[in-house]
C-alpha cells in the first residue's frame, strides 16, 4: 500500500470513528454532592446517577437523585427525572419531567418546548404565583431546564471557552448563569467562573437551598488537557458551599 493510501485510510478511519462516537452514545455517570460550612469538613448530602443516550443528534438524559445525610441547612431531596432533546452546538430540551420529594411532600414538574419556547408547564401541586416575582412569557424564550444546564457543563466546549450564558427555568424559578472569567491554575486545571442572576419566580428575601437555583458565585473546573475533562462544580450560597464531584 502506498504512503498516500495509508494516510488517506488513517484519516478516513479517524473521521469515521469520531462520527460514530459522536452520533451514538450510551453513558452512565455518577456524582456526589457535598455541602461545606467554614472551618468544618465537607458533608456528603446527595448522590446523582445519570444516564445519557445519544443517537442521530438527539439525546435522552435520565437522572436519579438521592439524599445521603441529614443536615439542617439543606433540604433533603429524592427524585427521578428525564429530559429529551436535540443537540445543536449545545443540548436543547424538547421535554422535561421531574418527580421528587422534598420536605416530605411529593412534587412533579413537566415542561415541553417548541421553537425555543416553553409551550407547556405542569406543576403538581400548583404553584401560588401571587407570592413570587413575575416570570413573563418573554423570559422563557430559549431557556433550558436545570438538568440540561448541568449536562452542558460536563462538556467544556459547551461553555464556549467560559464565555457562554445559560438561560434556565425549572418550572418555577427563572435565572441566568453568565460565565465571566477563565483561570488556568498551577494545578493544571481550568476554572470557569460565573455569576447567577435571579430573574423571576422567587419570594422576596427567600433563602433558597436548591443546589442550582441560588448561588452567590459558581465555578466549574476542568482538566487542562486535550479532552478538558469535567472535574467539579462549586457554588456558594451565603456561608454554604456546594461541591459536585464525579465518582470515577
Amino acid at each position: 500500500m502506498t504512503s498516500f493510501k495509508k494516510v488517506y485510510l488513517y484519516f478516513f478511519l479517524v473521521l469515521f470513528s469520531s462520527y460514530t462516537l459522536a452520533d451514538t452514545l450510551d453513558l452512565e455517570r455518577k456524582f456526589n454532592i457535598y455541602a461545606k460550612l467554614p472551618l468544618v469538613p465537607k458533608i456528603l448530602i446527595m448522590d446523582i446517577i445519570t444516564l445519557l443516550k445519544i443517537e442521530n443528534y438527539e439525546y435522552e438524559y435520565e437522572f436519579n437523585i438521592k439524599s445521603k445525610n441529614i443536615v439542617d441547612f439543606i433540604n433533603q431531596v429524592n427524585g427521578k427525572g428525564k429530559v429529551v432533546g436535540v443537540i445543536d452546538n449545545s443540548y436543547k430540551p424538547t421535554n422535561y419531567t421531574y418527580k421528587y420529594t422534598r420536605k416530605n411532600k411529593d412534587k412533579y414538574v413537566e415542561m415541553s418546548y417548541s421553537n425555543n419556547l416553553v409551550e407547556k408547564i405542569i406543576n403538581l401541586p400548583e404553584i401560588d404565583k401571587s407570592k413570587l416575582s413575575i416570570v413573563s412569557d418573554d423570559m422563557l424564550v430559549e431557556t433550558i431546564d436545570p438538568s440540561t444546564f448541568f449536562l452542558n457543563l460536563l462538556d467544556f466546549n459547551k461553555t464556549k471557552d467560559c464565555k457562554n450564558k445559560f438561560k434556565i427555568f425549572d418550572g418555577k424559578r427563572r435565572y441566568d448563569v453568565v460565565f465571566t472569567n477563565i483561570n488556568i491554575t498551577k494545578k493544571n486545571t481550568i476554572e470557569c467562573e460565573a455569576n447567577q442572576i435571579r430573574l423571576g419566580g422567587y419570594k422576596k428575601d427567600e433563602k433558597v437551598s436548591d443546589v442550582f437555583a441560588a448561588s452567590d458565585y459558581i465555578k466549574v473546573i476542568y482538566s487542562n488537557n486535550l479532552d478538558k475533562d469535567f472535574i467539579g462544580y462549586e457554588a456558594k450560597n451565603g456561608s454554604i458551599k456546594i461541591i459536585i464531584e464525579e465518582i470515577k
